[in-house]
């Protein structure tokens, strides 16, 4: 039986007379790859603030894991075991690699040993082990990136929201990226991912979501979504085409 992780029912925000995010409904299959698409403006990372409980919704409702997030605090949604990265990394520079992993550690364990250990194996998982001893703000963008992700993989996450974690990144960087999500799914957690890279997108996911001025635009799987004249359109510009 197929088991859903994440239901987004009817989901609203807006900001003042501004409809951000409109009537969005989707759901994600536990184990999933599940891609976030649109153009900018199109609502994506307002709509991972209202799942990840940083902005309340006007109306509408999340579920995730049979638990309703409206109106629960980051750090609640975190422990019920959602993650998720940040557009702009910014990691506590004077600190080092292993430091900044070990903060995401905390939130599942108060004992430092324990913390270090698990997150020794996140660096590992990501590739950082060479750099942990390093203060974290020398690193360059994709050293950043990558550990971003330990940090959120130390929480020890269900479900890990991605927001464009492979931008500014080169080829090969986003390459060792997408292995390390997909290890991270094989494993057994839950992914979603906002991605502006079409590429990277559909060779990852096993289905999309396309946002498009804050409504939902179309649904499906890569192929479907790379044939949808609807999403072509909204993607080159310009309304539809006849």
């Amino acid at each position: 039986m197929i088991q859903h992780l994440l239901y987004i029912k009817r989901l609203n925000k807006h900001f003042g007379g501004n409809v951000a995010v409109a009537d969005v409904s989707f759901s994600v299959e536990e184990k999933q790859i599940f891609g976030l698409i649109g153009p900018n403006g199109a609502g994506k990372t307002t709509l991972f603030n209202c799942i990840t409980g940083f902005y309340p919704v006007t109306s509408g409702d999340i579920i995730f894991d049979n638990q309703r997030l409206n109106k629960r605090r980051p750090d609640e949604i975190c422990h019920l075991g959602m993650a998720r990265t940040w557009q702009r990394v910014k990691p506590l520079g004077s600190l080092t690699v292993l430091e900044n992993v070990m903060i995401g550690a905390f939130s599942i364990t108060s004992a430092v040993g324990e913390a270090e250990k698990m997150a020794i194996e996140q660096l590992n998982i990501v590739g950082l082990s060479d750099y942990a001893t390093k203060p974290a703000g020398s690193l360059p963008i994709g050293l950043k990136k990558k550990l971003e992700l330990a940090r959120v993989l130390a929480t020890h996450p269900k479900m890990l929201l991605l927001d464009e974690i492979c931008g500014g990144l080169n080829h090969t960087e986003t390459d060792t990226i997408l292995d390390i999500i997909r290890s991270v799914r094989n494993k057994g957690t839950t992914i979603v991912f906002i991605e502006h890279d079409m590429k990277a997108v559909t060779s990852i996911c096993d289905r999309i979501v396309v946002l498009n001025s804050g409504e939902k635009l179309a649904e499906g799987t890569p192929e479907e979504i790379t044939n949808n004249p609807d999403v072509i359109a909204a993607y080159l510009g310009g309304g539809h085409h006849a």
